[in-house]
């Protein structure tokens, strides 16, 4: 039996008989499951490499004495995050992973520059710095501060999942519509995770012609002009 990573399983209703005897892998696997953890996270934890973790978890199902839980959508996208944690993946490979099958087929395949592109890496690029002016500085107030207009990533976020009704289907359209951008695209302006605290904005204009353009095939709307915001 060969179990994927990001499955989640839950105990069955029905107790260990009397005098069961499993490996302590097994009886460790069989306490942890509670139906929110994938396969992926509790092996990492019991430090279980995959052979040992198929294993053992089909051992347990053989028995009758876990199974697998089922998924919605947003909850799937959850475990797959959450199973990848531990492989290097481009953006590309990670949210491809969260679309149907059929989907997978219709989508353009996502192309790096280089060969070297497609190694994966852990670092950020390295962001241009430029300090600021002492506050004794007499040229600070001479200097007229500059304003853009550029797109939120996370407005455009919050619009598409307000457009999906909840935020589950938001996060998986979101993705859909990543999916369908270069990949190299993405790492040409230091985004390599869709995951972020701060506000990203959009300095490179192809950038956002493709996700532009991505939104409309994908959604079939259009960006509304609330989405750029200025920016010094």
């Amino acid at each position: 039996m060969s179990v994927l990573p990001h499955s989640v399983y839950r105990r069955t209703a029905a107790a260990p008989p009397a005098g069961t005897r499993l490996r302590a892998l097994e009886w460790a696997l069989y306490f942890a499951v509670s139906g929110t953890h994938t396969a992926a996270e509790l092996a990492r934890q019991m430090r279980a490499s995959d052979a040992e973790r198929d294993g053992a978890f089909a051992r347990l199902v053989t028995l009758g004495l876990i199974e697998e839980q089922e998924l919605d959508a947003g909850e799937y996208v959850r475990a797959l995050a959450a199973a990848g944690n531990s492989d290097e993946k481009t953006l590309g490979e990670f949210v491809t992973g969260a679309l149907r099958p059929e989907e997978k087929e219709a989508s353009p395949k996502l192309v790096t520059s280089s060969p070297q592109a497609e190694n994966r890496i852990h670092t950020r690029p390295a962001l241009a710095f430029k300090p600021l002016p002492r506050p004794d500085d007499p040229m600070k107030e001479k200097r007229p501060m500059k304003v853009s207009r550029k797109l939120s990533l996370r407005a455009l976020m919050n619009l598409i999942e307000r457009q999906a009704g909840n935020r589950d289907a938001g996060q998986l359209d979101i993705y859909r519509v990543f999916v369908r951008v270069d990949t190299s695209l993405l790492k040409r302006n230091g985004i390599e995770t869709l995951r972020f605290t701060e506000d990203r904005f959009i300095n490179d204009p192809e950038l956002e012609r493709a996700i532009v353009r991505s939104v409309k095939k994908t959604l079939g709307m259009d960006c509304p002009e609330s989405l750029w915001v200025e920016v010094a």
